[in-house]
């Protein structure tokens, strides 16, 4: 009987202990828009903008933030994670960008019903690659297009961008691709604003 009440308690005593250790912190991050304001011109300021949708690959479809040791294999880190979807994040950031970009307040995110008889324009993209790389690259590869009212599209494009991640850790690389969004803004603003 005393080899079963000791092994009752030095199991209670494992279970505790494994209840007790030390886990590690959950850290979210933020794409914030990094474009400066009104250095693309503006368009019509009746026209409204929307950002939206944004398709992701579902590798990156996840909360955590996705890092690619090779060609082949990708490193999901389950303790740096986005604070919001990341398709979300990518378009409210664009959208941001935009209306700094231009000064334009009409830039909504999808889905957003634009008041009859209004021009608008919609911005869509498809997300082929956004993420950082052991070697300290952000990569930003993205099929774009802009339809308008009526859903006639207008401009197809296909952004490839990369930057350096200035520091190891996950902040940094979010800050790299926040400012690779901001590259990519710039040559949507110049579609909407001069149309080529």
């Amino acid at each position: 009987m005393p080899k079963i009440v000791n092994l009752i308690v030095a199991g209670a005593l494992l279970l505790m202990a494994g209840c007790t250790s030390s886990s590690t912190a959950v850290t979210y991050h933020l794409l914030h828009p990094v474009a400066a304001s009104v250095e693309a011109g503006s368009w019509d300021p009746s026209t409204y903008v929307v950002v939206g949708p944004v398709d992701l690959p579902s590798y990156l479809d996840r909360p955590q933030m996705v890092a690619r040791r090779s060609d082949h294999t990708l490193s999901v880190n389950e303790y740096q994670r986005w604070a919001e979807p990341l398709d979300e994040g990518i378009a409210r950031t664009v959208a941001e960008n935009l209306s700094r970009l231009t000064g334009g307040d009409k830039v909504f995110l999808y889905p957003f019903d634009t008041p009859k008889a209004s021009v608008s324009m919609q911005v869509f993209m498809d997300v082929v690659r956004f993420d950082t790389d052991e070697a300290g690259k952000a990569v930003l590869d993205v099929r774009w297009g802009v339809k308008n009212g009526e859903k006639e599209m207008l401009f197809m494009r296909h952004t490839s961008l990369s930057g350096d991640v200035e520091g190891a850790d996950q902040p940094a690389r979010a800050k790299a691709l926040s400012r690779l969004v901001a590259e990519f803004s710039r040559d949507v603003a110049e579609i909407l604003v001069n149309g080529k």
